[in-house]
């Protein structure tokens, strides 16, 4: 798939629950981020000068169609504080789309259990959209967690969908009281005893990765983690991204190795 770099503009900021926001953004032309997979990332920067000299790294949330394209974002810190604060029409550079994505569902192919945690939603969502357009959206079912019921945005577009959906709060505002973990290890245990073949999808707080991994490393189902590391470039130049893995060299790149890896290649 082509990585380019390309100038848009905001077309639409929609703020959401929980200091979440989608922002639309449009090229002039056709852009190759209308073609990404579920899991792929863009480096957004707007017009900053001097304030941040570095992109962002944001998992595509929506190609709408071959101008356009969405993320989703929260703030967090000066980058995404900034972001909040642009218009309709302010400038930002995007290269990409950058990365690999997930497997994609199979019609034959086992369940895809998707387990996204705050932020991490974006590849998920896109996954279970592409698995709706394909009228393969009972292959997938959607396990969607937070801390609060603010946590939990774009749930609307699930039930439209009609993938299933298990929603979990830490707080127990909304869906299941506790970790989203929690419902995921009893789903797993009766694909288990039904003989159900299944596979684990997750992207969220590193945490929420390390407890859906050893899950899917206990219960022996292939398991694929969307990783959230910090990076300054995106293409594997700054090396500040370093995954341990197991193998022949102790460390992999979320940016271009990733960020989606199998489990049991993560070294945690």
């Amino acid at each position: 798939m082509a990585t380019a770099q390309f100038q848009v503009e905001v077309a639409v900021k929609r703020p959401l629950t929980g200091g979440y926001f989608v922002l639309e953004l449009a090229s002039d032309g056709a852009n190759p981020v209308a073609d990404a997979a579920p899991g792929q990332f863009v480096m957004l920067r707007g017009d900053w000068g001097r304030d941040l000299l570095n992109g962002r790294a944001f998992s595509v949330l929506e190609p709408i169609d071959s101008r356009r394209f969405s993320v989703l974002f929260k703030v967090f810190g000066r980058g995404t504080a900034l972001m909040r604060d642009m218009t309709p029409g302010d400038p930002m550079t995007v290269t990409g789309p950058l990365g690999h994505g997930f497997p994609q569902p199979r019609p034959a192919g086992p369940t895809q259990i998707l387990v996204a945690g705050g932020v991490g939603l974006p590849p998920l969502h896109l996954q279970a959209r592409l698995a709706a357009a394909a009228a393969t959206s009972a292959s997938v079912e959607m396990f969607y967690g937070g801390r609060g019921a603010e946590d939990l945005v774009l749930t609307e577009d699930l039930e439209r969908w009609g993938v299933p959906t298990v929603l979990a709060t830490e707080d127990g505002s909304r869906g299941e009281q506790g970790r989203v973990t929690a419902p995921v290890r009893a789903r797993l245990e009766r694909a288990a005893a039904a003989g159900e073949a299944v596979e684990l999808l997750a992207c969220g707080p590193t945490p929420m990765l390390r407890a859906v991994r050893e899950l899917g490393l206990a219960h022996e189902v292939p398991t694929y983690l969307c990783l959230e590391e910090m990076m300054a470039c995106g293409f594997g130049v700054c090396l500040g991204c370093a995954v341990p893995v197991y193998g022949p060299k102790p460390y992999k790149y979320c940016c271009t190795d990733g960020p989606v890896f199998e489990a049991r290649e993560v070294r945690w």
